[in-house]
């Protein structure tokens, strides 16, 4: 077969499952490299998930027929994306409030997402239709994912606020470098 891979997916130390199921797992996985152009978009992909510390992607299914599995992949932008976990209680006899069931389901708000804002607003989205991977790195502080790259923004953000000084300082103090020979005999 001509199939040209930028990675391989590699099940030969799993013995509990049959070849016939490994097959479907190779077929699968060769699926979705194709629907996201791996080959030729792994750099694309790889960077966007190095950089935003997360990446997510909407998988479109056929509601007429699911059998048929994932149609497309469409890649949403991070900064537009955030998961929300709500807990719906219920009061006790006891007169404390215990956990009745907790729903989960993404929110994408085109305007981007507020970390700090509480409102909901944008478009509810079942958990079931996203792929989602993180960087596993948090922020101690406040709980949120960061990137590998996180550590690297403040000097990154220093050096362009020094430059951009620099500039405005130059632009100035360009008439007091000016000299002029003014000729009063």
């Amino acid at each position: 077969d001509e199939y040209q891979a930028a990675m391989e997916l590699e099940l030969s130390g799993v013995d509990h499952i049959s070849n016939k199921i490994k097959e479907k797992i190779y077929n699968e996985f060769r699926g979705i490299q194709t629907m996201m152009n791996f080959s030729v978009d792994a750099h694309d992909i790889f960077r966007k998930w190095y950089v935003d510390g997360k990446i997510y992607y909407h998988m479109i299914i056929d509601e007429d027929d699911s059998k048929a599995g994932i149609q497309e992949l469409r890649y949403i932008d991070p900064r537009k994306m955030r998961k929300i976990r709500e807990i719906v209680r219920e009061p006790a006899e006891s007169g404390i409030d215990m956990v009745k069931k907790t729903v989960e389901f993404y929110v994408y708000d085109e305007g981007g997402v507020q970390d700090a804002s509480n409102s909901l607003t944008g478009l509810k989205v079942s958990p079931d239709c996203i792929a989602h991977c993180n960087s596993g790195l948090y922020d101690h502080s406040n709980g949120a994912v960061v990137s590998y790259l996180h550590k690297a923004i403040k000097p990154m953000n220093q050096l362009r606020m020094m430059e951009d000084a620099l500039v405005i300082y130059r632009i100035s103090r360009a008439p007091e470098r000016r000299i002029f020979y003014i000729d009063v005999g």
